[in-house]
């Protein structure tokens, strides 16, 4: 039987050691590549067949997510697992939108990695139950429910909540806009301010839910 071949990438890599070292101990599932930043993620991709790849979801470089949308796009059939903190509402419904196909706490047993990795190979979506409960409590809130409010925010705040909508960083969007790391800040908190939103995970949440991505934040 052919094995499943994953890339491990995280910016430790005492942590990479760790994960690939689990994989080791299976008999249907190789490491055959290792990353550390999310430039190393695409380059290995194109230069490896893979089945999986494994992630944090806040490498070093702080372009996980985008990488996620790149790799789904460019290779629709490597399924993308995502390391997360149950408690990082940024990172867990940024990583949904960008079509990751497992949410993990990055404190998973090694058992449940590897049968999580066996599940989303067989096209199943995989969210750990903590992961789920954070979901499901931010979605209770009833903020899909809300009239439409962003016609309050000035063109450059639809711009930025567009951009949010579409899983980029503070730091991608400052870049994209070409501000500073601070300015950029002080609009998201704006946009929290109007919106009413507790955090940034709502205002993204929302404004994907709206369709509120940049062909529509630029009008």
């Amino acid at each position: 039987m052919e094995k499943l071949r994953i890339m491990v990438c995280d910016s430790h890599e005492v942590v990479r050691l760790g994960i690939s070292f689990i994989f080791k101990c299976t008999e249907d599932i190789e490491v055959v590549a290792e990353a550390g930043s999310c430039r190393e993620v695409v380059q290995k991709a194109d230069e490896c067949r893979l089945d999986v790849v494994i992630m944090d979801a806040r490498l070093a470089d702080e372009c996980s997510i985008n990488t996620c949308k790149v790799l789904k796009e460019k290779y629709p059939q490597i399924k993308v697992v995502m390391l997360v903190s149950p408690t990082d509402e940024d990172s867990i419904f940024n990583a949904i939108t960008a079509g990751a196909d497992g949410l993990l706490p990055k404190q998973i047993k090694s058992e449940e990695l590897t049968k999580a990795v066996r599940m989303v190979i067989e096209g199943k979506s995989m969210l750990d139950p903590s992961i789920t409960t954070r979901v499901m409590d931010t979605v209770k809130k009833g903020f899909f429910n809300q009239e439409r409010k962003e016609a309050i925010l000035n063109p450059q705040e639809r711009r930025i909540l567009g951009l949010i909508a579409e899983g980029k960083t503070n730091k991608e969007i400052a870049q994209k806009l070409m501000l500073s790391n601070n300015t950029i800040k002080n609009y998201v908190s704006a946009i929290l301010s109007k919106l009413n939103f507790s955090n940034r995970a709502e205002a993204a949440a929302y404004a994907v839910r709206n369709n509120l991505g940049q062909h529509r934040a630029a009008n």
